[in-house]
């Protein structure tokens, strides 16, 4: 009788074990993303250190700085992501966890029935193979490989699966295999149809593969995937990088410029392209504070400032009824979400019969990239640009 006593207490036990990670998931990867940016930040405190120390040199420190930068971009990207679930718990995370739980307890007593006995005495240490264990417990590099090889699978499945082109890329990366990783995001720029955001990441693999060098293929993937969508930003910063690589200081200065007008105004990763202006302008002698943003840029600023702020928007549409945020909280996550596409699309078939309704244009802009949907918002963002030359 002890002993079943103790086999229900362990299953609730192991019940709740199951189930609390799903409950606290949003909660725990953001505080993670925001640790993630705490260390980043850190590194470059160090970094800067070592070199007025004189423990390493230059070139060794700015190869140092690129890549801390780089994990910083993709640390805020990640937080950024994160925080838009709330980490409340959804009906599905429950019945999945019930399920998962009770399948779990559930086999293991029909597992133990047929196997068990109270009573039967540990493996003794003697016996054990300590070597193999050791072997299965350092098998993540050999996970990676399986995830490698997965991916390649798939792509043979598939050739124009760009998300697996993307992963693969950064799988490679992850493994030190920057050379492949090059190849898999070129493949990811072929078959996504030259998309700005995956010319970004091909350009930024082949800048490490590269060892810090900026070829001209990846000086033009930059300046292609800029022209296509002047708001990426991770295309802007290595933009800048790549010109100050050549001592075309005042270029890259203009480019940081740009960027941090642009950026939002608590972006983590914003004070290091500070930084990396200040030590342009000592290099090449020009005074940072002479020079402006480009008109693109603060053009950019602007539409950029109804999604920091929301200010205009919030005064110029009225906010939800209490009625109307209490059946949004009764919805399902797809539910809501088929909500807010209706609300766009109701939107978007507005401006349709009134092309002419800036302020409109640009709410639709900002819809369009909360809900990912990147080549709909530049679409829109040119409309607005389009209405305010003719202005």
């Amino acid at each position: 009788m002890t002993f079943w006593i103790a086999a229900a207490l362990l299953s609730a036990l192991t019940l709740f074990l199951l189930a609390a990670p799903l409950w606290r998931k949003s909660r725990e990867e953001t505080d993670r993303a925001d640790y993630d940016l705490s260390v980043f930040k850190d590194q470059l405190k160090e970094l800067d250190r070592d070199l007025e120390r004189n423990l390493i040199s230059k070139e060794e420190a700015e190869t140092a700085r690129l890549e801390i930068q780089r994990r910083l971009l993709a640390a805020d990207d990640n937080r950024k992501k994160k925080q838009s679930f709330t980490g409340k718990i959804g009906t599905k995370s429950l019945i999945f966890s019930f399920v998962l739980g009770i399948t779990v307890i559930v086999g293991s007593v029909l597992m133990y029935g047929k196997l068990g006995m109270p009573g039967y005495g540990d493996v003794p240490y003697a016996s054990r193979d300590i070597e193999r264990e050791h072997r299965e417990a350092s098998g993540a590099t050999d996970g990676m490989q399986k995830e490698i090889a997965a991916l390649k699978k798939r792509l043979e499945q598939d050739e124009k699966d760009v998300d697996a082109w993307l992963l693969l890329g950064r799988t490679l990366r992850a493994v030190g295999r920057n050379t492949e990783a090059v190849d898999a995001f070129a493949g990811a720029v072929k078959h996504s149809d030259r998309h700005p955001a995956v010319l970004a990441d091909f350009a930024e693999a082949k800048i490490y593969a590269d060892e810090g060098n900026v070829k001209q293929v990846t000086f033009d993937a930059l300046v292609e995937a800029l022209k296509s969508d002047p708001m990426q930003m991770k295309a802007r910063f290595y933009l800048g990088y790549a010109k100050a690589r050549v001592e075309d200081y005042e270029g890259a200065m203009q480019d940081w410029t740009d960027l941090i007008a642009m950026a939002p105004p608590r972006a983590p990763w914003l004070a290091q392209v500070k930084e990396q202006l200040v030590a342009a302008g000592k290099a090449s002698g020009i005074d940072p504070q002479t020079i402006e943003p480009s008109p693109l840029a603060k053009n950019i600023r602007k539409q950029l400032a109804l999604e920091w702020e929301g200010e205009e928007e919030q005064q110029a549409q009225p906010g939800p009824t209490r009625e109307q945020m209490q059946q949004a909280q009764q919805m399902t996550d797809e539910e809501r979400t088929e909500m807010i596409r209706g609300m766009v699309q109701r939107l978007a078939d507005r401006l349709e019969e009134e092309p002419d309704d800036i302020e409109g244009w640009k709410r639709l802009a900002n819809a369009y990239q909360v809900l990912g949907e990147k080549d709909k918002a530049i679409e829109a963002r040119n409309k607005v640009q389009e209405l305010q030359s003719k202005n």
